[in-house]
């Protein structure tokens, strides 16, 4: 009686077996062009390491018979100074050897222009499938329409593979598409899915670079949908999430969180009796290993590149010292938009001055001097490439009551921001922002009868004119003060010498020798 129920296992064991097909999904995202390694662990990530990383995985799987796909959920470009090293090429040539089958574009892969992003992929033409299904752009723009596609598929042990590329519609940086835009990502999302369907595809998952909360949303909304690689909101997933979707199929998103700290590796099963798709498991791996040399000599190619534009000595020169903690020593994070943000208050001369927090990032120098180099990085934002120096400050007179609407319209992105200057009370969370009141100049309400100075990052401004007629209203005399942020902050460094862990307490030093009032707003992810 046992040797037969052992016989009878053993043959369920095989069946399976036989029935089901392994599937490996190497991932990454919002690696944001950090070539030599991930925030404040310089022996971890960086892309010579995580090409060697991705590289033994993918021999591991074929050695063990599995099939194998690398993705990455988008936002490799924008992000730090590599990113400039010719004009955005040598950062696009280094994405293309790492291995990578299939790559969705992020937000911060076209916030050059459609003209740079044009010509760089008419100079690379890069190996993997580039994806961006929602993405669109006239005839003008044709190694775009070329080369940016809404899905690939793949065929293995005769199940049928298909990867759709989707990116955030997010209004604050789709004005970045000249001549086209980007479509809504749940409707583009319907309509490919139920093209692959009959294209004969047995599973579909999305590359996604929409954030973790609209990944959510896809999963219902998007019944099609077999499993989910994410990005955008930097969301460190370790474990599969799952969402059920209205069909009752519990729909498995993931993410890796930002910056090549980590590689996702998914392992999945199709069972071809009962068409169903399961995670067989899921790891983060730590992008930890011997760098491979190849890439390394690209990278040191990038540096060169760098050297050529701004000067070795420039870009290495000292210009302050940082004696902040970083946050995994529980460093205050908050402390390097504040200066920031302060910089450009002082350096203009305005009343108060607005930083968003996304846009500088966790990437800040500590405990180690400062150099011209640190300070991009600390900062890492441009438009175009031909301003070299990065975003500019720009300044605008602003009427109280126009003060006024203007956070409520920003509170309703959901963004984090810094203030500079103006005291106000958070008072509530809602699913679009936060709500503040009793905004105050001096200790005293805005007034309606006056106006305010006000200084901005160029996003805001330049960006700020794409989300209504109104913002667009408000900030119609923005100016650009023709200083970049970059030289706000070495200026600032040059007076207070030290950035440390008391700097919002120290004001005497820290200042022009007046308390600043500061806030910060936080966002929702």
């Amino acid at each position: 009686m046992t040797q037969k129920l052992l016989l009878v296992l053993l043959a369920t064991v095989f069946t399976f077996a036989a029935k089901a097909t392994k599937i490996q999904i190497l991932h990454t995202n919002d690696l944001h062009s950090h070539l030599d390694h991930t925030d404040h662990l310089e022996e971890q990530g960086g892309y010579a390491r995580l090409k060697t990383l991705i590289s033994s995985e993918k021999k591991k799987a074929s050695d063990a018979g599995v099939f194998n796909l690398t993705m990455d959920a988008g936002d490799f470009l924008e992000g730090n100074i590599y990113y400039l090293a010719d004009k955005g090429r040598k950062v696009f040539e280094l994405h293309d050897m790492i291995g990578f089958d299939v790559v969705t574009i992020g937000n911060h892969d076209y916030l050059m222009g459609t003209d740079d992003l044009d010509s760089i992929l008419g100079d690379v033409k890069p190996s993997f499938s580039f994806l961006g299904a929602n993405l669109f752009t006239t005839d003008r723009f044709q190694n775009i329409r070329e080369q940016l596609r809404p899905y690939t598929e793949y065929e293995y042990n005769g199940v049928k593979i298909a990867i759709l590329g989707l990116t955030t519609n997010d209004i604050l940086y789709k004005w970045r598409i000249n001549e086209g835009g980007i479509r809504d990502e749940y409707d583009t999302c319907k309509e490919y899915t139920e093209i692959l369907r009959e294209r004969g595809n047995d599973v579909i998952i999305a590359l996604t670079h929409m954030g973790l909360s609209k990944d959510k949303k896809l999963a219902k909304k998007c019944p099609e949908v077999d499993a989910i690689v994410g990005g955008h909101s930097h969301h460190i997933l370790e474990e599969v999430l799952y969402v059920e979707n209205k069909l009752g199929k519990n729909i498995p998103i993931v993410q890796t969180g930002f910056h090549g700290r980590f590689l996702g590796k998914l392992n999945l099963d199709w069972n071809a009796e009962d068409k169903k798709l399961s995670v067989d498991n899921y790891e983060l791996l730590p992008v930890v290993a011997e760098p491979d040399l190849e890439v390394l000599a690209k990278i040191e190619e990038a540096n060169e590149d760098l050297y050529e534009e701004y000067g070795e000595d420039w870009l290495q020169e000292v210009v302050g010292r940082s004696e902040l903690k970083s946050p995994l020593e529980g460093g205050n994070k908050h402390i390097w938009g504040h200066f920031i943000n302060d910089s450009m208050k002082e350096q203009t001369g305005v009343d108060f001055s607005i930083h968003v927090e996304p846009l500088s990032g966790l990437n800040y120098p500590t405990h180690s001097n400062i150099t011209r180099r640190d300070l991009y990085n600390g900062n890492p934002r441009t438009f175009e490439f031909d301003h070299k120096y990065g975003y500019n400050v720009y300044t605008a007179n602003l009427n109280g009551a126009l003060v006024k609407t203007l956070f409520k319209i920003v509170m309703r992105t959901g963004l984090p921001l810094y203030v500079s200057g103006i005291t106000f009370d958070v008072k509530r969370e809602t699913d679009k922002g936060y709500v503040i009141e009793n905004l105050r100049y001096k200790g005293e309400k805005i007034s309606s009868f006056r106006d305010y100075s006000v200084s901005f990052t160029e996003a805001i401004v330049r960006g700020g004119h794409s989300i209504s007629k109104l913002t667009k209203l408000i900030l119609k005399d923005g100016e650009d003060s023709g200083i970049s942020m970059w030289e706000t902050m070495e200026n600032k460094l040059e007076r207070i010498k030290i950035l440390d862990e008391n700097y919002l307490d120290d004001y005497g030093r820290k200042s022009n020798g007046e308390k600043i009032d500061r806030g910060y707003i936080p966002g929702i992810k």
